[in-house]
This record gives structure tokens, C-alpha cells and sequence, in this order.
């Protein structure tokens, strides 16, 4: 498996895999996450999909619905039209070759009460016992994203005892940043609690108010990757490190930035050799 992917969002996808070809790159495919995609056309851009990426030799992953979805929902009917699209983009990314998909908490933050953070991690339990013979039968792993998780235990609690072998974590480097409710909690301190659980992680920098997806090295950004890069590249269990900016020269940008701090063939074979 590439051990860093690009993920463009829109539906061309030609510069990105241009990219991921010089830099030996695998591709992290997100227009599957559109509602407008899932809806009406997605059999189309499936079949371009297959067709591009027919000789692609880098490894592929998928993001899947987001939008309005969430899995925890005290509605049936939202939790049903959520599994309807987690389980099609699962068929989607099966016959993409790709080999892990990757779906958000959506934990509502402001709803502060105990009963809400107890009935949401229930409900988001019962959903992923559920899904996880789904994802093991297509030979596929899931990741979860924090989204506005106010706090890395959120996850810890989720994932602690629950026996789910194809789902772990996605950690959102950004979204850990900009949506802590406790400014104490550093990202470093969010990855090392988060850590045993991490198979996937969200890669961008912002400017610390909205979610930007800037380049890594953007100046003025809030996150210092050359602090970051070292210890996202050591995880425990290896997790595919996506450069998730849909800017064709910030993700270039970033992947030079990348293998000036990480090594010139870390991108292609997950070996940190030091430069020259």
C-alpha cells in the first residue's frame, strides 16, 4: 500500500493522478461523497473511474457519504438512508480495487448533555457491529473521521472493547485543531490518545478559524507539519497519510514539502530515508 495518498474532491481527477504517478502516490477518491454523485450519476463516474485508473499502480482509498449522514441518529429512517449510502459506497469502492473507505463521526459538539454523548456512542456502536461484516465481505477497512469531535476521547470511547477488526480511526489533523473544545489539547496529544486506533489520517494545514485545507507548509498556517510529519509517519499501525487538498499545486507543493522532511522515497515504498 502507498503509504501517502492525494485526494482531490472534484470528479477530474486528471492533475491529481498525474501527481501520484511522479511522486508514487496511491489516490484517495472523495466525489463518491457527493449527495449529487450518490444520487444520479454515480454509475457514470464509476465506469470513467475503472477506465482511468485501469494501470494505476498506486493504492487506492475512497471517501464515502458525509453530508447530512449520521449513523447515530435517534431517527430509523436517518440511520437507514445513512447505511443505504455507507454500504453503496462500499460497492463502489470494492470495484475500484480500493482498499479502505472512510466515513465522519458528525457528533453534534453543542448539544451538551451526558445522555446525548451516552446514546450517540450506543447508537454509533450498534451501526458499526452492523457494518463491519459489510466492509469485512468486500475485503475492505473503514475509517471514522473526527469531524467537530470536541475531544479525542469521544473516539477512544467509541473504539475501547468494541471487537470491529475492519474499522479504526481517521484522525483530521485540521478538524482535531480548529473544533477542540479544550485549547490545551494539543494534535500531538490528540494523536498519542487516538494512536492504537489510527489506520488513516487527514492531512492539511489552516490558518486556525475555518477549515481551509491549505497547503502543509503554507505560510501563516497554525500546524507545524515538521513537527507533525515524523510522528504521522511512526503510527503503530501504519496508517495511510493523505495529502487532502484539492489545489493540484498546494498538494504538489505539499508533497515536496513532505519529502524534504520525511525522505525522497517515503511516498512510494513507506521508508523514511533521510535526504542528502
Amino acid at each position: 500500500m502507498s503509504k501517502v495518498h492525494l485526494a482531490p474532491s472534484r470528479k477530474d481527477i486528471a492533475r491529481h493522478l498525474e501527481l501520484a504517478l511522479q511522486h508514487g502516490c496511491g489516490l484517495e477518491l472523495q466525489a463518491f461523497s457527493n449527495p449529487e454523485v450518490l444520487n444520479n450519476s454515480w454509475q457514470t463516474l464509476l465506469s470513467e473511474y475503472k477506465i482511468l485508473l485501469k494501470d494505476f499502480p498506486g493504492s487506492i482509498s475512497c471517501h464515502g457519504a458525509f453530508f447530512d449522514m449520521y449513523a447515530a441518529s435517534f431517527d430509523p429512517r436517518v440511520v437507514e438512508l445513512t447505511r443505504e449510502h455507507y454500504l453503496l459506497n462500499l460497492d463502489i469502492a470494492a470495484e475500484l480495487g480500493a482498499s479502505q473507505v472512510v466515513f465522519h463521526t458528525n457528533f453534534l459538539p453543542m448539544i451538551r448533555t451526558e445522555f446525548y454523548r451516552h446514546e450517540w456512542l450506543k447508537n454509533q456502536r450498534d451501526f458499526l457491529l452492523k457494518l463491519e461484516p459489510e466492509a469485512a465481505q468486500r475485503g475492505l477497512r473503514v475509517a471514522i473521521e473526527n469531524m467537530w469531535d470536541p475531544d479525542p476521547y469521544l473516539l477512544v470511547e467509541l473504539f475501547e472493547g468494541l471487537v470491529t477488526p475492519h474499522i479504526g480511526v481517521c484522525l483530521d489533523v485540521s478538524h482535531a485543531y480548529l473544533y477542540r473544545f479544550n485549547r490545551q489539547q494539543t494534535v500531538e496529544f490528540w494523536l498519542q490518545t487516538l494512536e492504537p486506533y489510527v489506520i488513516h489520517v487527514h492531512m492539511n494545514n489552516t490558518r486556525g478559524v475555518i477549515d481551509e485545507h491549505l497547503a502543509l507548509n503554507a505560510p501563516g498556517s497554525a500546524l507545524d507539519y515538521t513537527t507533525l510529519l515524523p510522528l504521522l509517519a511512526a503510527l503503530e499501525r501504519a496508517a495511510v497519510l493523505v495529502v487532502e487538498i484539492d489545489e493540484p499545486d498546494a498538494a504538489e507543493q505539499s508533497l515536496q514539502f513532505i519529502r524534504r522532511v520525511l525522505g525522497p522515497a517515503f511516498c512510494a515504498s513507506g521508508e523514511i530515508i533521510p535526504s542528502a
